[in-house]
C-alpha cells in the first residue's frame, strides 16, 4: 500500500487506509522484523509478540545527491489497540516524568537526542536530529477516537490535533495541518559540520526513524498495517512565493551545500503490515493439558 504526495483531505486518507502507487524522487519505506536483525515488508508473528518498525528514506530520482537533508513524516499504525497492544516509550531525559519515542534533544545536545541503528534502540537515527526535540515536543504515540479508533499515530506531543484537522495556515498549523508536527529528519550540512558533529550520512538510502510495539494477547487474528497517509508529510510553510503547502524532501546535492535543494511533489511512502496469528481451535486446550499433565507428574515425583 502507498501513499503518494498529492494532498488528500478527509479521514480516510488521514487514517492511511487508501492510496495510489506513483513513481517518485522520494521514498519513505516502512519495514517491519521480529529481532531488529531481519527486515521486511510484512511478517506473521504470534500475539503477546514485540515487534521492531523502522523507516527508510530513499532517493531514486534522476539528480545526483549527496545525502538526506531533511524530510518530516508522522507513521499511522491501523488496526491498533486489541485489549492492549503497547507502544514501546523511553523516560525522555534524566529528570522528566514523561515517556516518548527516543530521547529528548538534537544532534548538538548533551547528551544526544538520537540513537544508533542497533536493535531495540527507539527514536530518530543517528545523524538525522538536527531539529532537536524538547520536553514539550517530544515524540509520542496518540490513540485515535471517533473515525479515527483504531489508529494509533507518532508525533511531537504538542501536536493534539488528528491528522488533516485544525489550522490550515499560520504558526499553529502544524497541529495538525502541515505535517511539520511530526518525525521531524534533519541532518546538519556537509558544508557546516563542526569537529564534534556526529558523522554525515553521505547515502541516498538511509534509516532514520525506528519504533517498536507490544502486541496484546486478545486470541483475535487481524493485521496492523504502518504507514503515513499523504496529509501526514511534512509541507512547505514559507508563505512566500508559489509553493505552500506543497510536500517535499530536501537533498544535499553537493559535499560542499550549505543547504538541501528542496524537491516538490515527489514524496510516496510504502507501508509495511503486520499479520497476528492465533492458535487453532483446540490448540489452546491441548496446550492447558499438557502443562496440567506435566504439573501433576512433577508433584508426584
Amino acid at each position: 500500500m502507498a501513499f503518494v504526495s498529492t494532498r488528500v483531505a478527509g479521514l480516510v486518507a488521514a487514517a492511511g487506509l487508501c492510496g495510489l502507487a506513483s513513481a517518485s524522487d522520494t521514498t519513505i519505506r516502512y519495514e517491519v522484523s521480529p529481532d531488529g536483525v531481519n527486515w521486511s515488508s510484512a511478517i506473521s508473528v504470534e500475539r503477546d509478540t514485540t515487534v521492531q518498525v523502522r523507516a527508510r528514506v530513499e532517493w531514486s530520482g534522476s539528480q545526483p545527491v549527496f545525502g538526506l537533508s531533511q524530510i518530516a513524516f508522522q507513521p499511522v499504525i491501523s488496526g491498533w489497540g486489541q485489549l492492549g497492544d503497547t507502544l514501546l516509550t523511553t523516560r525522555i531525559s534524566p529528570s522528566s516524568g514523561s515517556f516518548g519515542v527516543g530521547p529528548v534533544g538534537g544532534s548538538r545536545s548533551t547528551p544526544v537526542g538520537v540513537v544508533d541503528d542497533v536493535p531495540g534502540a527507539w527514536g530518530r537515527i543517528t545523524p538525522f536530529g538536527a531539529n532537536a526535540t524538547t520536553n514539550s515536543t517530544y515524540l509520542r504515540g496518540f490513540t485515535g477516537t471517533g473515525a479515527a479508533a483504531g489508529l494509533l499515530r507518532i508525533a511531537q506531543a504538542n501536536v493534539t490535533n488528528w491528522i488533516g484537522e485544525g489550522p490550515t495556515s499560520g504558526i499553529d498549523s502544524n497541529n495538525n495541518w502541515n505535517g511539520g508536527g511530526g518525525v521531524s529528519i534533519a541532518q546538519i550540512s556537509p558544508a557546516e559540520r563542526i569537529a564534534t558533529d556526529l558523522p554525515f550520512q553521505a547515502s541516498s538510502n538511509v534509516v532514520v526513524f525506528k519504533f517498536g510495539f507490544t502486541l496484546s494477547g486478545n486470541p483475535v487474528g487481524r493485521t496492523l498495517s504502518i504507514n503515513t497517509p499523504t496529509s501526514g508529510l511534512g509541507v512547505e510553510t514559507s508563505p512566500v512565493g508559489t509553493n505552500y503547502g506543497r510536500v517535499y524532501a530536501s537533498w544535499f546535492t553537493t559535499s560542499g551545500a550549505i543547504t538541501g535543494t528542496r524537491f516538490y511533489d515527489s514524496v510516496s511512502t510504502i507501508g509495511a503490515t503486520v499479520n497476528v496469528l492465533v492458535p487453532a481451535p483446540g490448540v489452546g486446550a491441548l496446550l492447558a493439558l499438557a502443562g496440567l499433565v506435566a504439573s501433576r507428574r512433577k508433584r508426584v515425583g
